[in-house]
């Protein structure tokens, strides 16, 4: 095998692997495009149920689907930063024939580019993460208005609830939802090498 053809068949390779991780990045979009999905319609039936039939226990038990929805909708995007910072910082210099450079794989330096549409993306980037943070304030008038239960056990398996929640909570604000607009800030924020 000539350099030529070795150099010919490294870039079909790269390319592949190019389109395996555009395809990763497009199947964990749709993935968090039903997370948000399924905590809107989670967020529905539940609240119907407790609307019908209201407890304590409910009301304590209500955020926990949508804390867990929210933290995997995180891990969903936070593999797509991590793929499409691959590509742009790792795979795209490898692939980018300097005397073809204005015209190939420049997908990744337009989203960095300054645009009048980045405040509108931003904000709805936040606006996507209400469909796992609204349904946590669902219960809290109703456990305000309301009295613990008496029954002891009960109660202590509802403040250990609770507290799980409230650590999970806390894990979604900061580290998933905090980090991640940093680490997306970031990406936006870095010049092509």
């Amino acid at each position: 095998m000539t350099p030529e053809e070795s150099r010919k068949e490294s870039r079909q390779i790269r390319l592949a692997e190019y389109t395996a991780i555009r395809s990763e990045i497009t199947t964990l979009l749709t993935v968090q495009l039903q997370f948000i999905n399924f905590s809107v319609l989670l967020g529905g039936v539940l609240t119907g149920l407790f609307i019908a039939h209201p407890s304590f226990e409910a009301a304590v038990f209500f955020p926990l689907p949508f804390l867990i929805l929210g933290l995997l909708y995180g891990d969903a995007k936070a593999r797509i930063l991590r793929a499409a910072r691959y590509i742009h910082a790792k795979l795209r210099p490898t692939l980018i024939d300097p005397a073809d450079e204005p015209t190939s794989l420049r997908w990744e330096i337009f989203i960095r580019e300054e645009s009048t549409l980045n405040p509108f993306l931003a904000w709805a980037d936040w606006l996507r993460w209400v469909a796992f943070l609204v349904p946590l304030t669902v219960p809290i008038p109703w456990l305000i208005r309301n009295r613990p239960p008496t029954n002891h056990w009960v109660w202590v398996l509802m403040v250990i609830l609770f507290g799980v929640e409230v650590l999970l909570f806390v894990l979604l604000i900061w580290v998933i939802a905090l980090k991640l607009d940093g680490y997306s800030e970031g990406l936006l924020d870095e010049k092509e090498k």
